[in-house]
């Protein structure tokens, strides 16, 4: 009898006579196949066992909890891997862990509403009535769930009952929540979908690809400290009743009521500014609730959003917290719902909703009279639904208001900026208000928000479906960490490019690398953790030692046109901490040598320079999830290509410095935790995140980076500047977040963006562009916070952004305008600074219908200044009543004076608006501070009048 067969009948014996208690199955060696689905995949994948081997035949009835957690564990022990799941119902009545850098992973096919599901079923049992049970699923860092639906048999349409979560990203009591994956997941009738642990905290999780009718709640985030990822989600009571699987209820009947009146889609708390796209929601009682952190109490979400769509809900978006940073959302489209966007009590902050559209039956729009939320409108369409704004303020321009009159209400506590709007009949706005608001008709003249393409996960494969494994005959590579197998992978390699392409595969463990690989065309490298992970241990790991001190050498793994690497990790055993400043310099570890090539889910360690996109014509390329820690420069990007995809790049300093810690995989060549200081100084004096030079229609979506000299590095090359487009982009601890030297004739928009600098030194700036710059960048929606010594600074060209948020508008000072630089701002938010300019910057500042105090700066001077607002509110003047022309125009008071102005008349008066109050005094003291200090200028304009510490002027 084969060793297989015994395991079999011995798992079979556990199961029949045991009913789920543990099996102890001898170790059986992993028997590497490359899998083909029945459905269609965006990837190849490698499984190291199959389930259906050991027993789980997938019937429908017997409990197969013990040999899935058995198999989970023995991949965990090997250093992680895949195990398969074939199509079929696997009743699940225990719970499973899934250990770390290990994969569970079905056949999926993608779900319709109201139509069968298909494919690998998970039937969960465990935890019925009781929300605190065990989860059917816990995740370890860096494993993934993948390619499977979850149904509940007991769950009863009529009789909605409680259960754990489905999915729980973070196991309790253990040093580690990070990475964990979710894709392609469909919660049939979840009574919660997935949750971060509130036990465990950690970072980054990685959600793509949810579907289904959860009842309860489809994601909640909460407890996590680093960037997530949560896109393309589609929840509905329609798939559970075209689920096709018993109990499935009507479509129609009481379960959507049920939903209506209880469930929530998408839970934000601590998200610490994730990513979340592309988003669906529909017939739930809130789609999206920004709240309170539970597991951390006085932290509250911040974060990008962008495609989201809510139909038939309660409330769309319900925020009950609003960040000071700012949380944005973009291209936001809600029907049919009671009310669109409801800002709760006691909220503060800023939230930008951006070329949006809402149609609701109540409120559109709707702000609590306690509330001090800055609202931002732009470019956006109210189709239906009163827009009633009770406190804070409101900030529309650009948008067009098609709902009934009156379309707006200011009332209570509230302000407001409405400029450039549009409305399908007679504008009609009702100001109750105690405060003072700005109403201008008359047409504003911005960038429309440019279109970007959906960033929807690729299908990469190699030519073939052939399995290569590195470590079989005749190529017999070690992964031992001390034997060369330059040769042997590169053999590999070589075969299968000689027989039509395919899949050279490495099993887990470390692979000394001491000259340089080639991936020739049609065919893929891959590694057996294929997660979307900075590295933290698990996996293949290839150990790069060629070049050193030869930064012009080869490249450590060059990529042949058409041919790609996924899944691996990259380390350089002979970095040191203890070597810094003085590190040694490398060549770039992965070069692209031709176009469509594709670089996924690759880990990079202690690497001096990542990614080479720049020495050849790399046309077409993708990249998606290249992530973890360089010294000097992640990825550059030039050459003359055209038409790359750069998504999801994740790097941060803490990979490196954290690296003998057990959840970042206990790297021999980590620094001591007491003596890592070094790599974060090194990083933020020497490392250039990206660099992009001689690049043509460049899209890049949802890029992180911490800890860096610059984040986002434009830069000419052969005589030509990098255009494009970004989403999502997040710098975080930088010295300089972008930087612009220059760009192509149709300039660079970026969408989005969250940018953080840290006043390390003088030169700590979010945006600044270069001398020569001759361009233009465009940044529509955008949050800066930190601590920069300047906010902007414009050495030439063209800075324009709209609905931007500056939640530290730099600490010397916010803007430097230079030679002919010059900075436009509409309807954003700039918060309090030492002093707003530089001397002489008036005339290349364009600043309209925003929040921004004008200290120390002459109105008249300004190249725009109109509709503006400053961070107070003022008092409406006794017995005045709103009386908003169709055009009216900003009269600048006749005795501007470098000091605040009061807020803005609905008529654009300020000047009078004192008299009304009767303190003509201040009038007269006005004046007389003009004259002196226009005296005082003359005498020495470099000398600004609101110096930073240290007696620093703006310059």
């Amino acid at each position: 009898m084969s060793k297989k067969l015994l395991i079999m009948l011995m798992l079979t014996l556990c199961i029949t006579h045991l009913g789920v208690m543990p099996v102890s199955a001898a170790q059986t060696a992993p028997e590497w196949k490359l899998i083909e689905s029945a459905y269609e995949t965006a990837d190849t994948f490698v499984a190291a066992y199959s389930v259906r081997d050991f027993g789980a035949l997938g019937d429908g009835e017997t409990d197969v909890t013990a040999i899935f957690q058995q198999l989970l564990d023995e991949l965990g022990k090997i250093g992680g891997g895949t195990l398969f799941v074939p199509e079929g119902k696997y009743a699940i009545k225990g719970s499973l862990l899934i250990p770390k850098g290990v994969t569970l992973r079905g056949e999926w096919s993608k779900p319709v509403r109201g139509q069968q599901v298909k494919g690998t079923i998970l039937m969960a049992y465990g935890g019925r009535g009781d929300e605190n049970a065990a989860p059917l699923v816990t995740m370890e860092p860096s494993s993934a769930i993948r390619d499977l639906s979850i149904w509940y048999p007991e769950q009863l349409p009529d009789q909605i009952t409680p259960y754990p979560p489905a999915i729980v990203f973070g196991k309790p009591n253990y040093f580690g929540n990070d990475f964990c994956n979710a894709k392609n997941i469909t919660f049939v009738n979840a009574y919660t979908g997935l949750m971060f642990s509130r036990e465990n905290g950690g970072s980054s999780p990685v959600l793509n690809g949810l579907y289904g009718t959860p009842l309860s709640r489809g994601v909640e985030i909460d407890n996590i400290a680093d960037v997530g990822r949560i896109e393309w989600i589609d929840f509905s009571p329609d798939y559970w009743s075209g689920s096709g699987l018993p109990n499935a209820p009507a479509a129609g009947s009481a379960y959507e009521q049920w939903i209506y009146e209880n469930g929530t889609g998408i839970v934000m708390r601590r998200n610490d500014w994730s990513y979340t796209g592309y988003i669906t929601i529909d017939g739930y009682n809130k789609g999206f609730h920004l709240g309170p952190s539970i597991a951390s109490p006085g932290s509250i979400p911040n974060g990008h959003n962008y495609e989201l769509t809510f139909t038939g809900n309660k409330t769309a978006i319900y925020a009950e917290t609003v960040s000071g940073d700012g949380v944005m959302f973009t291209r936001i489209h809600i029907q049919d719902s009671e009310t669109g966007i409801a800002v709760g009590a006691a909220t503060s902050g800023v939230l930008q909703l951006n070329g949006s559209d809402i149609n609701a039956s109540l409120h559109a729009i709707s702000v609590d009279p306690t509330s001090e939320t800055k609202l931002i409108v732009q470019q956006s369409t109210v189709a239906g639904g009163d827009v009633t704004v009770a406190g804070g303020t409101l900030m529309a321009s650009d948008s067009d208001f098609n709902n009934a009159a009156p379309q707006i209400r200011i009332t209570d506590n509230a302000r407001a900026i409405l400029t450039g709007n549009r409305f399908s009949g007679t504008p009609e706005i009702t100001d109750t208000s105690k405060f003072i608001s700005t109403i201008d008709h008359a047409a504003v003249n911005m960038a429309k928000l440019p279109v970007f393409p959906d960033a929807v996960p690729e299908t990469h494969k190699p030519a073939r479906m052939a399995l290569y494994v590195v470590t079989e005959a005749p190529f017999r590579a070690k992964n031992d960490g001390k034997t060369d197998n330059t040769a042997a992978i590169q053999a590999a390699l070589n075969k299968a490019a000689l027989e039509g392409g395919g899949v050279v595969f490495l099993p887990p463990g470390k692979y000394k690398v001491l000259g340089h690989l080639t991936v020739p065309t049609g065919v893929e490298l891959k590694g057996s953790v294929d997660n979307s992970t900075v590295p933290t241990g698990p996996g293949s790991v290839l150990e790069a030692y060629a070049d050193r001190n030869n930064p012009k050498g080869e490249p450590f793994l060059k990529l042949s046109e058409g041919s790609g690497v996924r899944g691996i990790t990259i380390n350089y055993p002979e970095q040191l901490a203890s070597q810094l400043p003085n590190i040694a310099s490398y060549p770039y570890a992965i070069q692209a040598a031709g176009k469509d090539v594709y670089i996924v889910n690759v880990g990079l360690r202690a690497v001096y320079n990542g990614v080479d996109l720049f020495t050849h014509k790399a046309d077409n390329h993708y990249i998606d999830y290249v992530t973890g820690h360089v010294f000097k420069n992640a990825i550059k990007v030039g050459g003359g290509s055209e038409g790359g995809k750069i998504y999801n790049m994740h790097f941060n300093q803490i990979v490196y410095a954290a690296g003998s810690e057990s959840k970042f995989g206990e790297w021999a060549n980590a620094p001591s935790m007491d003596n890592n200081k070094p790599v974060y100084e090194y990083g933020y004096n020497q490392l250039d995140f990206m660099i992009l030079g001689d690049v043509k229609g460049e899209t890049l979506y949802n890029n992180f980076h911490y800890g860096s000299r610059s984040g986002m590095l434009l830069v000419e090359e052969n005589g030509r500047g990098p255009t494009g487009i970004s989403v999502g982009l997040g710098i975080d601890g930088a010295q300089k977040g972008l930087v612009f030297e220059s760009a192509g004739e149709a300039g660079f928009d970026l969408i989005n963006s969250q940018i953080v600098s840290i006043n390390g030194s003088e030169e700590a700036r979010y945006v600044e562009t270069g001398s020569a710059f001759a361009s233009e960048i465009r940044l529509f929606s955008a949050d800066f916070w930190g601590a920069p010594t300047y906010g902007v600074s414009v050495g030439n060209g063209n800075l324009k952004l709209q609905a931007v948020n500056f939640h530290n508008s730099g600490d010397w000072g916010f803007a430097r305008l230079m030679d002919e630089g010059k900075l436009y701002l509409d309807n954003s938010v700039v918060g309090s600074t030492k002093a707003l300019l530089n001397a002489k910057g008036e005339p290349k500042l364009f600043a309209q219908s925003s929040i921004i105090n004008s200290i120390g700066t002459y109105l008249k001077e300004m190249g725009l200044w109109k509709n503006n607002q400053t961070q107070n509110a003022y008092a409406k003047p006794a017995q005045s009543e709103t009386k908003p022309t169709p055009a009216a125009e900003e009269k600048e008071a006749e005795t501007a004076a470098p000091t605040e102005a009061p807020a803005q008349t609905t008529s654009g008066t300020s000047g009078w608006n004192w008299i009304y109050t009767g303190i003509g005094l201040l009038v007269v003291l006005a004046a007389v501070s003009f004259v002196l200090i226009r005296r005082y200028r003359a005498s020495d304009r470099r000398t600004h009048n609101s110096a930073g510490p240290k007696g620093k002027e703006m310059k």
